[in-house]
């Protein structure tokens, strides 16, 4: 029994740290985060790392419980998430990272910590990882692959002296149209699951 939940924490492991793909949004913090120093590019890494944490942990604790307890359809937050995703990627291709850094404490959180990190896809994933491994043991997952993800997105001050903000730009420009194409995949799914239960 012990094998077999290991298994499954290790697949629960390997899945969200696919999604979250913290070394893909590598560029995007590299460019969102092109007008701060050093020191509030860390504080601003380290937030969004929390706040996306603390979202997984709601999700992989309560499930889909949070979402009926406000009304909402796991198909209609998919879309939604796809949505915003697709807002990112055509801001991002159209203006570049500036700005989401500097406008405010919080602008520089939304789009990392959610949807970048905390997206619909990695929600969905911690809420189906509670049928194989029950509250307890589906945290486990979400700290380990944070936990990752804030050592690599830490990593984000050698990147910048390799490439310069300006080919970080650039390739988070390049990057923003395969977050667009997740965002549109995220809501033809969540249409689809939509049209399936009418």
């Amino acid at each position: 029994m012990e094998a077999e939940v290991f298994l499954e924490l290790l697949k629960a492991v390997v899945a969200l740290f696919i999604i979250v793909d913290p070394v893909g949004v590598l560029p995007f913090v590299v460019s969102l985060t092109g007008g701060l120093s050093s020191h509030e590019r860390r504080r601003l890494v380290d937030r969004s790392v929390v706040v996306g944490t603390v979202l997984l942990l709601v999700f992989s604790i309560g499930g889909q419980g949070v979402l009926w307890v406000l009304g909402i359809d796991l198909s209609s937050f998919t879309v939604a998430g796809g949505l915003l995703l697709l807002i990112l990627a055509v801001r991002i291709l159209v203006q570049g990272g500036e700005g989401w850094g500097t406008q405010g404490k919080s602008s520089g959180i939304f789009p990392l910590a959610f949807p970048l990190l905390a997206g619909p896809g990695a929600i969905t994933t911690v809420i189906f990882s509670i049928n194989a491994l029950g509250i307890p043991f589906s945290v486990i997952p979400v700290l380990i692959v944070m936990g990752l993800t804030w050592l690599i997105l830490r990593s984000v001050e050698p990147m910048l002296r390799i490439i310069g903000e300006s080919g970080a730009d650039a390739v988070a420009r390049i990057m923003s149209v395969f977050v667009a194409a997740i965002g549109v995949q995220y809501v033809v799914s969540g249409l689809s699951e939509m049209s399936s239960l009418l």
